[in-house]
């Protein structure tokens, strides 16, 4: 690139200086070879070279992309350049200005131009000065040189997604922030944070105990609690969140809702959810479920995983908050009419002695009279039947003198792992029917009784339903491993304990014990406890008679 000699100069050029520096490369480059603090001396020293130039301004981005312009110091330039403060922009080499050939294209050879503007690039000897575009060797090199920034942009694009992608599948942990509740350590692994993981306990205790997430967020911020977006920055983070709606954050029930679902809180690490369509658009599609990472019990958890399970069956149900109490009754969303299979919908009846007496009716003969019985049921009913046979299963329980001296945990552990192996067993029985419906398909396709759209359609049948099998098989042989660890029974037994002397039940007490209430009439209550006699595995729900049976006590 040609330079002045100082008999040359018959105009001053006003410069700016434009220096941008990627987040990668402030991490990366430990030199300092590419910081802003090089870039702006090797202008100043072009500068100085040159006495027809005179630097008027510098820009600088820190941190910012180059495959787009949404940068805020160079917009800033842009805005001084319609303003007519500047006759010359100069840059370190042409990946500084940008690393999208077209857009940074556009820049070099229509925009500056057509705003009079010389455009020099230190490093790679350009000067549109001084440059003959009528010159094929000139007209070429600028989207040559663009075209390669780009390449490089793309390699270091697919280097990083697969080194993301060899952390992730190793378990660690890659986001830029721990989720709340936790903190991330300098060897990237999650350690629970104290102050947010007592916060995130407080949330699923209230959802346990009846409140929606409405009421939850209220209650947080009454009480002062900063949201997790003001709490990270309470201890010095510098966070971002894309759910950020003001310049103060509060909690909201959305917030609740992605705490409540967020299985990061029993442990387990998913990651890889999303994607970048790619470096060049700010967009990301989300990934199937198959697709993720997911590396289970990988760090401390700060929820039972009991408890989760429990809130997430509780926000799959369809419950309502009482008007005059502002919470759930103590059976909504788990008392069903048995004649409909509907929920039970709460009556409240208020005497002129002003005593209010609580039933349980049918939501489908409310709604829509003559579809249904007439079904109904004192709350009071309900609840003495429901307090007995939790009762009856927690003494029943805590009577085994073989539990109260420790020689009960061998029995649990084999009685489960007996019924781990009946339900291995009964998917293998499915693998091999599905197998034997395969070839049985295949030859009625070569016999002429299917056609082959048919087979297509028995097959991806048959294969899906054999995939879900071997998936579930090895489910259950991980939980057959874990039975060498008893936290998770001495854990239920604690539980059963906490109870020994029941006298009245709560929310959390009955969304724990009891699985669902089937009302078939105002005499004979159906109550499906969580816990079978092995008070471990799930009751079996389906099969209902069986069950009415053996709950012979809940029958008034």
């Amino acid at each position: 690139m040609k330079e002045t000699n100082v008999s040359d100069v018959t105009e001053t050029w006003n410069a700016f200086g434009y220096t941008r520096i990627s987040k990668d490369d402030r991490d990366k480059d430990k030199s300092e070879n590419n910081s802003i603090k090089n870039q702006q001396d090797l202008i100043l020293g072009f500068a100085a070279r040159n006495p027809d130039i005179c630097i008027v301004k510098f820009f600088a981005d820190e941190g910012a992309t180059g495959t787009n312009f949404d940068r805020t110091a160079f917009k800033d330039m842009i805005t001084h350049i319609e303003n007519g403060a500047a006759t010359c922009v100069i840059v370190k080499d042409f990946s500084r200005l940008g690393r999208d050939h077209i857009e940074t294209g556009k820049y070099i050879e229509r925009y500056f131009a057509s705003k009079k503007i010389r455009f020099i690039s230190i490093n790679d000897g350009y000067d549109s000065f001084h440059a003959d575009m009528s010159d094929s060797n000139n007209s070429l090199i600028v989207p040559f040189l663009n075209i390669m920034n780009e390449a490089t942009v793309e390699d270091i694009s697919i280097k990083t997604r697969s080194q993301l992608e060899v952390k992730r599948n190793n378990g660690e942990f890659v986001c830029n922030y721990a989720a709340y509740g936790y903190t991330k350590s300098a060897d990237k692994k999650l350690v629970v944070d104290e102050y947010a993981a007592e916060v995130v306990n407080a949330i699923f205790e209230h959802k346990l105990l009846g409140h929606n997430e409405q009421q939850i967020a209220t209650m947080l911020n009454a009480k002062g609690i900063h949201s997790p977006a003001e709490y990270k920055k309470s201890i010095g983070e510098t966070y971002n969140t894309p759910f950020a709606k003001n310049e103060k954050s509060l909690w909201t029930p959305n917030a609740i809702r992605r705490i409540l679902t967020n299985r990061i809180y029993i442990g387990h690490l998913e990651q890889g959810k999303r994607t970048k369509v790619s470096y060049r658009v700010k967009k990301y599609l989300y990934q199937p479920r198959a697709a993720w990472s997911i590396h289970e019990d990988n760090h401390e958890p700060i929820i039972a995983k009991h408890d989760f399970e429990l809130v997430q069956e509780l926000m799959a149900k369809d419950t309502r908050i009482s008007t005059e109490t502002g919470q759930l009754h103590l059976f909504s969303g788990i008392i069903l009419c048995g004649a409909c299979d509907q929920p039970m919908t709460v009556k409240i009846t208020k005497k002129k002695s002003g005593k209010s007496y609580i039933n349980y009716i049918c939501s489908t003969h409310k709604r829509q009279r003559g579809t249904c019985t007439n079904n109904n049921v004192s709350s009071k009913k309900v609840e003495k039947c429901v307090l007995f046979s939790i009762k009856k299963q927690v003494d029943g329980f805590l009577l085994a003198e073989e539990v109260e001296n420790g020689l009960g945990l061998a029995e649990l552990k084999k009685r489960k792992k007996a019924a781990l192996e009946a339900m291995i067993d009964k998917e293998l029985q499915s693998i091999k029917e599905n197998n034997d419906y395969l070839v049985k398909s295949y030859a009625h396709m070569l016999d002429g009784l299917i056609t082959k759209d048919e087979y297509d359609l028995f097959r991806d049948d048959f294969l899906g339903q054999i995939e879900s099998a071997e998936k579930h098989i090895d489910h259950l042989k991980g939980e057959i491993e874990r039975l060498a660890d008893d936290t998770a029974i001495r854990k239920l037994i604690e539980r059963f304990k906490a109870h020994e002397n029941l006298t009245a039940l709560d929310r959390r007490i009955v969304i724990g014990f009891v699985h669902s209430i089937i009302v078939h009439s105002n005499k004979d209550l159906e109550i499906n406890l969580r816990y079978d006699s092995d008070f471990e595995l799930p009751a079996p729900y389906e099969d209902c008679e069986t069950a009415r049976a053996s709950q012979e006590t809940a029958v008034v």
